[in-house]
């Protein structure tokens, strides 16, 4: 069970789980790129991921991120997002399975008691994980962008999130999974 939200926690992901009915993929592609754009409309939206089945289940992730939890609440509440979800009934197989989450807490696999990590936990792995990107990559495009501090700066960031995001967070995750989930996890790869 993720962390209780609260009116007063900042940026908050949202990830919304669509089995798609087969042969349905081109109308869910269609009417994802609509609820995108509605997104837009709405105060606080910062963006939306969508991320494919990998096999024929059928399951589509969408993962929308918004700047506050009120923001949030006015589009989950919006009648257009209602509108929206009505249309997806002709192709979806199941209603959506909606999680909510402040922070990296998606990134992170389900403790004791169905829990997040705590923060201080999930604060130490992103830790480990940023020793080697920040302490090499800067050096590294500063050798190609020496005359602009801020474009090297940005370069670097344009390196060391993704690596950090696809990469080195679900090897650490794997890693240190029996310490995230409590003393009783067994390790599962």
């Amino acid at each position: 069970m993720p962390t209780p939200i609260t009116a007063d926690t900042g940026t908050v992901t949202t990830i919304v789980q669509h089995h798609v009915k087969l042969g349905s993929e081109k109308l869910f592609e269609a009417w994802s790129a609509d609820i995108r754009a509605a997104c837009r409309t709405f105060a606080g939206y910062l963006g939306t991921e969508v991320i494919r089945p990998e096999d024929e289940e059928g399951i589509f992730i969408s993962i929308f991120r918004f700047d506050s939890y009120g923001n949030l609440e006015a589009w989950m509440k919006s009648d257009l997002r209602q509108a929206l979800l009505k249309d997806a009934e002709a192709f979806c197989a199941a209603p959506p399975r909606i999680s909510r989450y402040r922070s990296l807490e998606f990134m992170f696999p389900p403790g004791e008691g169905g829990k997040p990590p705590s923060r201080e936990k999930m604060a130490v792995v992103t830790f480990l994980g940023l020793i080697a990107p920040v302490y090499l990559v800067p050096g590294f495009v500063q050798t190609y962008v020496t005359a602009q501090p801020l474009l090297a700066t940005l370069a670097s960031l344009a390196i060391i999130t993704p690596s950090m995001v696809y990469i080195i967070m679900p090897i650490l995750i794997r890693l240190f999974r029996p310490w995230l989930k409590g003393r009783q996890a067994r390790i599962h790869y």
